[in-house]
């Protein structure tokens, strides 16, 4: 069936949808980052334009097939999570600078942690409701991206105390690099088991 009489969205399409927002995720970051001074919100939206940029790149060497309704409700679960993150982001930055009291600074600061559970959880649902080939490739590609980013991490670290890493707070990066690295090393397993 033609995937657009079909109505589905293909594997290239969301590769290209993930690869503009995450270069808009990266704007964002980057402005607010250089905006309030924040170096590790603007180090990590840097990843996010790196990650956006590398994205659409793959999305012309992917093929054109439609996604599977699994894929296609992540999507649904995935951006509306991510653009409240991006909204969260902004708005309890700007609150933090305003507000004095510890207990609602606490809760202000946490409050872009909580789209990220969505996110999180999609993910697992996509994993959960997928066919054995399908889990033995996002094993490997969960494998592949929580120890190179654990390695990066590591040497980060590293860096840090040397004093050679500019970035304050490396650890608020661990999870985003970790979403890119996965949707990156994902790309490449799909594209090593076609044999292209």
């Amino acid at each position: 069936m033609n995937d657009k009489r079909s109505g589905s969205m293909s594997s290239r399409r969301m590769l290209m949808i993930l690869g503009g927002f995450a270069l808009a995720l990266g704007i964002v970051l980057v402005g607010a980052g250089a905006g309030f001074g924040h170096r590790s919100v603007f180090w990590g939206g840097v990843c996010a334009l790196l990650t956006g940029l590398f994205w659409l790149v793959c999305a012309r060497r992917t093929r054109e097939e439609p996604m599977r309704p699994a894929q296609r409700n992540y999507l649904r679960e995935f951006l509306p999570a991510m653009a409240a993150y991006m909204v969260l982001l902004f708005v309890s930055q700007l609150l933090l600078r305003q507000l004095q009291a510890v207990p609602l600074r606490v809760l202000v600061v946490l409050l872009p942690i909580v789209p990220i559970v969505f996110v999180v959880r999609a993910m697992v649902r996509l994993v959960l409701a997928s066919d054995e080939l399908e889990r033995r490739l996002q094993l490997e590609a969960i494998s592949i991206a929580s120890m190179s980013v654990g390695l990066l991490s590591f040497a980060a670290a590293f860096l840090r105390g040397a004093g050679l890493l500019p970035v304050d707070n490396a650890l608020m990066l661990v999870l985003p690099a970790l979403f890119a690295a996965y949707g990156i090393a994902s790309w490449w397993v799909r594209r090593r088991f076609r044999g292209e």
